[in-house]
């Protein structure tokens, strides 16, 4: 059985959904799959980097109130494939897009839709939260990836999601220099000389960014060269009030000249990024899977994660340095260590070792036995919608 498939993030930004939503994308296409790659576009800017995939930006207006925005998404992507959908198989990557194609079945357009769910978050606003409820149970087909979110979602939902796990692409993510390496410092306003104890995910309580900056100051009064740069942060979430306390920690403290906060980084910069950086953080409280550990490793630098799932489900004892996040002693020893590992250059061959036990091909063929009864359903459920678009050669 042939049949295409339209991909769906909720924004073109560089967030953990979105990446994994591109690179599920372009591998399907690899294999010869006809995938398209789906999302509303509040600049008209495009996705953070071009796929090798078709793509389909749907025009998005900005919104302030975060209630507001998430209708005002679900509407424009409902809308938009209310009139176009030309798609045997739509699958969703997070609750509004999710949302957008539960209108859809309710108005009988589609026979169902498959959602995979990264992690799930805790919303105050009673609205938010039936919406991320809703993304998940009116999907026919579900995915995770990771086992912590499959046990979640069977004991609070008594709903089954495969895990289908994540990848990372070596042939950009990988311990030799290039071109983007050089002037990387001077574009993001990080000292020449200093060590990088570098963070991806931006300044949020779930990365647990505070406890972080609290680790580095220890870490600094020992070593002066040391420089924390915590890059990304693009959200659709409210994190100002926790950014408040950031700022104001690093002013108290006077680490004004030992921290950078970049915004997001091109995506051509991150394995330059990573490259430069001395250690990964990535000390966060709640993750779906851990793609960025993933990348830090094929580019050959230690990382230190939470020695708690999803971490500890694929990643082996020797392959990362291990911290409690609840206790700060253990962040401080780990960083520490990962520190004097960098210089022996030992994760220059063991870090891309562990990163080619994860690859997009195998995330992807995970997909298909449910893509399969997705598509008879489409099939049996109305007509062809037209021709799809093709991906590119």
């Amino acid at each position: 059985m042939t049949f295409s498939i339209g991909i769906l993030t909720h924004s073109t930004n560089p967030r953990g959904g979105v990446v994994h939503g591109m690179a599920l994308a372009e591998a399907l296409c690899d294999a010869g799959y006809d995938a398209t790659l789906i999302a509303p576009d509040e600049t008209g800017a495009g996705f953070f980097r071009t796929p090798r995939c078709a793509i389909r930006c749907i025009p998005a207006v900005a919104e302030r109130d975060l209630p507001t925005l998430v209708e005002r998404r679900i509407d424009e992507i409902a809308d938009a494939l209310r009139h176009d959908a030309p798609f045997d198989v739509l699958h969703a990557q997070d609750p509004i897009s999710a949302n957008a194609l539960a209108d859809l079945v309710a108005e009988g357009r589609i026979g169902g839709f498959a959602r995979t769910v990264h992690h799930l978050d805790c919303f105050a606003h009673p609205g938010i939260a039936a919406r991320q409820a809703r993304g998940l149970t009116a999907a026919t087909e579900l995915f995770t990836v990771s086992q912590l979110w499959e046990a979640t979602l069977l004991a609070e939902y008594g709903r089954r999601a495969p895990v289908v796990g994540n990848g990372v692409d070596l042939t950009r993510f990988l311990p030799e220099e290039g071109i983007h390496d050089q002037g990387l410092r001077v574009r993001y306003g990080i000292p020449q000389a200093a060590r990088l104890v570098s963070s991806v995910g931006g300044v949020e309580r779930r990365k647990n960014t505070l406890a972080l900056l609290d680790a580095f100051e220890t870490l600094h009064q020992d070593y002066p060269d040391l420089h924390l740069v915590i890059a990304g942060g693009a959200s659709l979430l409210d994190h100002s009030a926790y950014r408040r306390l950031f700022d104001a920690r690093v002013n108290d403290r006077n680490l004004e000249n030992a921290v950078t906060v970049t915004g997001t980084v091109a995506d051509d910069d991150m394995p330059a990024l990573y490259r430069q950086s001395s250690v990964l953080a990535y000390p966060s409280q709640t993750e779906g899977f851990g793609l960025c550990p993933l990348e830090a490793l094929a580019c050959g630098v230690p990382v230190v994660v939470p020695a708690v799932p999803p971490f500890t489900e694929h990643l082996h004892a020797f392959e990362v340095f291990w911290c409690q996040p609840k206790q700060p002693e253990t962040l401080i020893c780990a960083l520490r260590d990962a520190l004097n590992a960098r210089s022996s250059d030992r994760f220059q061959v063991s870090g891309p070792a562990t990163a080619r036990r994860f690859d997009w091909r195998s995330v992807a063929s995970r997909h298909l036995p449910a893509y399969r009864r997705l598509a008879a359903l489409s099939h049996a459920h109305a007509p062809a919608y037209g021709a799809s678009l093709s991906c590119p050669k």
